[in-house]
């Protein structure tokens, strides 16, 4: 879905950004954190812990807020320092790597501070990246509540669905009902992003994440057998765009026996070049700059 059917670098990648910083000061925060930019948010998803996006704001939140206790000026080494430190056990690795510089008491006072992976309404994180991702209009849909702390326009009404109508007619006259999404998101941001295209996909294959327990997130291999059950397939292709999707088709390979290859996509994103060459290093053999190019692909191998 992101970075593939849907251009996200000025919805979710601002989201990071922009949460990041209300919440700082929210909690007041002598210093605001500076130094959140593409590059790190990308650094941090490569590792292939990384694909939920509120996990890289908790991340980079607690990282401040433990420097501002222990050292303020190390801020800007630890954010530039930590993708490098982190793997893909995601927010479990960063606060180890954090307690092996601070005290595990700092680290544990602050990530009780932010209570997370609490839901929305329990952890501020969490409230406050799907208050900015969604708006108050699509929040209020979403949870039957009304915002608490922003109150501004939903970062989701920036995304460029990416598939044209073109492709989207290739695909269902090749595959029927046979093509499903696996994504991180909500029914309710898919539906809402991709309302122009949502005949193409088989509704009872597409895998949202968010409305699943965490433990079936990426790079589980959960979703893919989901919906390769539901389609009663026994083959097929998944098209991403993370070192998270590569490692999430592999297990789906090694850990249940299923037939799936990768085909990587990385024109959305915010570093192509970059994004291609991690791709490619974590073994992705089919590049492609947009998900449009499947046709011409497709017609060559079937």
């Amino acid at each position: 879905m992101d970075g593939v059917l849907v251009d996200t670098r000025l919805s979710y990648n601002l989201a990071i950004k922009k949460t990041v910083k209300h919440i700082l000061d929210i909690l007041n925060m002598a210093k605001p954190i500076q130094s959140v930019s593409d590059s790190i948010i990308l650094k941090m998803r490569r590792t292939g812990g990384f694909n939920n996006d509120t996990d890289t704001t908790y991340a980079l939140i607690l990282t401040s807020l433990v420097s501002q206790i222990a050292n303020p000026k190390e801020l800007e080494s630890l954010l530039f320092g930590a993708p490098n430190k982190i793997d893909a056990r995601g927010i479990m690795s960063m606060e180890k790597y954090l307690s092996t510089l601070y005290s595990r008491a700092t680290v544990k006072k602050m990530k009780h501070k932010l209570a997370y992976p609490g839901p929305v309404g329990e952890s501020i994180v969490t409230t406050v990246f799907d208050e900015v991702f969604y708006g108050s209009e699509l929040y209020k849909q979403r949870y039957g509540i009304c915002p608490k702390y922003y109150f501004g326009d939903g970062l989701i009404d920036n995304e460029k669905v990416v598939i044209t109508k073109r492709t989207a007619r290739f695909l269902l006259d090749k595959f029927n009902k046979s093509i499903g999404v696996v994504s991180g998101r909500s029914k309710l941001a898919f539906e809402y992003s991709l309302r122009g295209v949502l005949s193409t996909f088989n509704q009872e294959a597409c895998i949202f994440l968010e409305d699943e327990p965490r433990k079936n997130g990426k790079p589980n291999p959960y979703g893919i057998r989901k919906a390769m059950k539901r389609m009663l397939i026994k083959h097929a292709i998944y098209v991403g765009d993370s070192v998270e999707d590569i490692i999430m088709v592999e297990k789906a390979k090694k850990e249940m026996g299923l037939d799936v290859e990768f085909i990587g996509v990385y024109g959305s994103s915010a570093k192509p070049i970059e994004t291609r060459k991690a791709l490619r290093q974590n073994g992705a053999g089919l590049l492609l700059r947009s998900v449009n190019r499947l046709p011409n692909v497709l017609n060559k191998v079937m």
